[in-house]
């Protein structure tokens, strides 16, 4: 996840402001339901049915044999670091039988229901608001968030709108969507279906379908690959000030740089950008920044940016949000793996699933030539001063594992300044080992081989690997700096690489330092 700081919007607030036709589909009889014999959870949505702002959900589960089942909304969703509960944005959700008759339903907390008599459960039934236009009621990150606009734009966070069964948290789901005659739906997952009413979407579990977001508009789109890598960039801009051919030629440069930079470390085959763009004169989105999913990201923009901004913005914040391919979606702990929906267990190595990433997305840069060694060293320099001013003595291995809770909440921001410092640490560290041969992409490929997609780390092990898979004074760092309280003394660091200036003007050059840069 990315944010871009409030300010931004501050400033934009004081300085003003091919698809083929599809026929409607029919709407399926209530009074004739059918009882449930797949294996799979099915749900069903109609974009073309929205009522006072909201969008019915019907789910047909397998068949439930225990005498009652609970079925959840999200509390919380990888990659946000907040407590959101999305339950709140659900309305009279009813539970029926194969007769059509009513379930006794009792809804426990914000996110959960439990339903009696299970046994005859054929499908329940709920109502859901979108968050975009009343975010001055919650908190939700609107990269996580939703969108209704009937007839123009559906943005589906699949969290906000699908929930699982505890006991079918590893089944697979079958998601249809009848839409509206000129909207499309841009996602990286594939259509099954080969008419043009409505998409059909297969996942192999829960946790499947809530990393892969569909977002619904007049289709603006480009695709192109890059080594084997097939890329969408999808838009939607309220007055049509921007378009996806704007937006593409950035997006390609900064992508092929990427691939350059990660070499074979990635071997996803298709990513999906999902831009929207707000209109800040209307209740609509307020929160910048981007959500990382696997195969995706998410992204939201205030449309009234000017043309060089926003290609500076987009490029910082969807480079940050692919490098997290490497990390958590490749490397992460048990608690991301197995990921707990309404009750999350956090892993306490935030610095590596949101610094590293953070670091990698500026250090590439340089890397790649999109920007100066001056620049970096700026960033990085802006990055001590922000850390400067958080709780520098507070653990982050502690912090990362209570983030969800005050006060550790509080410093969830220095992920992206102290964790980000952190990872250019232990990149130097290693360069200076290695003599300039290794560096932190190294040590994140070996962990890739290591761990990888399925299989996940014991967040207690991770520091004695990455000390096995480089050098003692690594694990060292992270023993004093990380989990330890002591405050980073990053001029020290710099030194290492002949930047001796803690200004970060010195224009001497050295073989390290050219390595860290360069290589």
């Amino acid at each position: 996840m990315r944010k871009i700081l409030t300010a931004l919007v501050t400033l934009f607030l004081i300085t003003g402001f091919s698809a083929e036709a599809q026929k409607k589909p029919k709407k399926a009889s209530p009074s004739k339901p059918s009882y449930p014999t797949t294996v799979s959870v099915k749900v069903d949505m109609d974009l073309n049915i929205v009522r006072d702002d909201k969008l019915m959900v019907t789910v047909t589960p397998p068949k439930i044999t225990s005498e009652n089942t609970t079925y959840c909304i999200p509390r919380t969703v990888p990659g946000t670091y907040s407590t959101d509960n999305y339950g709140k944005f659900v309305d009279d959700l009813k539970a029926f039988d194969n007769k059509g008759n009513e379930l006794a339903v009792n809804h426990e907390g914000d996110n959960c229901w439990t339903i009696a008599n299970a046994p005859q459960l054929a499908k329940i039934t709920y109502w859901v608001n979108d968050t975009f236009d009343v975010e001055y009621t919650h908190d939700i990150f609107s990269p996580a968030g939703t969108n209704i606009n009937e007839g123009t734009n559906f943005l589906l966070n699949t969290h906000g709108f699908i929930g699982y069964f505890k006991e079918f948290l590893q089944t697979p789901y079958e998601l249809t969507i009848a839409h509206p005659s000129g909207l499309w739906g841009a996602t990286s997952m594939t259509d099954a279906d080969g008419s043009d009413v409505k998409d059909r979407f297969t996942t192999t579990r829960y946790a499947e379908l809530v990393e892969n977001p569909i977002m619904y508009s007049k289709p603006d789109y480009t695709t192109f690959n890059i080594n084997g890598m097939d890329i969408l960039i999808s838009v939607y801009s309220p007055t049509g000030k921007y378009t996806a051919e704007m937006i593409t030629p950035d997006m390609k440069t900064m992508m092929i740089a990427q691939k350059n930079f990660l070499g074979s470390f990635n071997s996803t085959k298709k990513y999906t950008v999902l831009l929207y763009l707000t209109d800040l004169r209307k209740k609509d989105a307020k929160g910048f920044g981007a959500l990382e999913h696997p195969t995706a990201t998410t992204v939201v923009m205030p449309e009234l940016l000017p043309k060089k901004q926003m290609g500076e913005q987009m490029k910082d914040v969807v480079s940050h949000e692919f490098f997290h391919i490497v990390t958590p979606l490749t490397i992460h702990a048990k608690q991301i793996q197995d990921f707990d929906y309404n009750d999350p267990k956090m892993s306490a190595h935030l610095w590596m699933y949101e610094g590293v990433t953070e670091y990698f997305a500026n250090l590439f840069q340089v890397n790649q030539g999109l920007i100066s060694e001056k620049e970096f060293f700026g960033r990085m320099k802006e990055k001590v001063r922000n850390a400067s001013r958080m709780n520098d003595t507070m653990p982050f291995t502690e912090m990362s594992a209570n983030v969800l809770v005050k006060p550790y909440k509080d410093q969830y921001l220095n992920v992206y300044e102290k964790g980000a410092l952190i990872g250019m640490c232990v990149d130097i560290i290693i360069r200076e080992k290695s003599n300039g041969q290794r560096g932190i992409l190294d040590l994140m490929q070996r962990l890739s081989k290591e761990y990888g997609i399925n299989k996940a780390f014991d967040d207690a092990d991770l520091f004695d690997k990455i000390t096995m898979l480089t050098y003692p004074e690594v694990g060292d760092f992270l023993k004093t700096y990380v989990s330890g309280d002591k405050p980073i003394p990053y001029a020290a660091y710099f030194a290492k690489m002949g930047v001796t200036d803690y200004e970060f003007t010195d224009t001497a050059k050295s073989e390290l330092k050219e390595a860290w840069l360069k290589k």
